[in-house]
């Protein structure tokens, strides 16, 4: 969309690096990968050129330093598994991926292509990746029915959650989210005892919203 395709692998790889530089030893890197934006069901692209595109993203970050990568904001099967086996096939990357769920008139939470938190698991484990879970579209409350749904259909593999701030409402025309770090922090419990592995943030967190989350964590493994 910006005429940038043929510097992908560098811009990736420098992001990595940058990114390597800034965390300093004895702290991970995790590289974010997001979906391509065009549609298998309408024909835009074929399998084999996700898997590709995905290639060739994957092994340039790795090479800037990444020790692992989440595919995240995930919204159709099949694309998600051919980054995950991208990766895995072709880097020795720690692999997340994760999906954004909506909730339904009818209560239940899909992807905007029909998949529900149930359906993600088996195929990604199967693909390879090594944490599964979700992120955005939901404040920290809503995650946790999702976390259920899909711990139901995987009892052993870590599953994460990086949750919104809440949900964004316009006030004055800027874009606000309502979940305080306290907000987000006392729903930490609720998250774990639901099955979650990894917590963090997504739209509308700020240091503030980690570091109250990293405080939560902290005093639930310390008790």
């Amino acid at each position: 969309l910006f005429d940038l395709a043929t510097r992908a692998t560098e811009l990736n790889e420098a992001a990595a690096s940058i990114s390597r530089e800034a965390a300093g030893p004895g702290r991970h890197v995790i590289a974010s990968v997001g979906p391509t934006g065009k549609m298998l069901a309408a024909g835009d692209v074929t399998i084999e050129e996700l898997y590709g595109a995905f290639k060739q993203q994957m092994i340039a970050l790795e090479r800037g330093g990444a020790d692992a990568c989440c595919i995240e904001t995930m919204s159709d099967l099949d694309e998600a598994t051919a980054a995950v086996c991208a990766a895995k096939d072709n880097t020795s990357l720690e692999i997340i991926c994760t999906f954004t769920f909506e909730r339904t008139v009818a209560g239940e939470y899909r992807t905007m292509m029909g998949v529900s938190p149930a359906q993600i698991a088996q195929p990604l484990i199967k693909a390879g990746a090594d944490i599964i879970g979700t992120n955005c579209g939901n404040g920290v409350t809503r995650m946790i029915d999702i976390v259920k749904a899909i711990r139901a259909t995987a009892q052993d593999i870590p599953l994460l959650v990086h949750a919104n701030a809440g949900i964004p409402t316009s006030v004055d025309g800027q874009t606000v989210f309502p979940d305080t770090p306290k907000t987000m922090a006392d729903a930490v419990s609720l998250l774990t005892a639901a099955g979650t592995n990894v917590i963090g943030g997504c739209c509308g967190t700020t240091p503030e919203h980690i570091a109250a989350i990293s405080a939560a964590v902290r005093q639930i493994r310390q008790s």
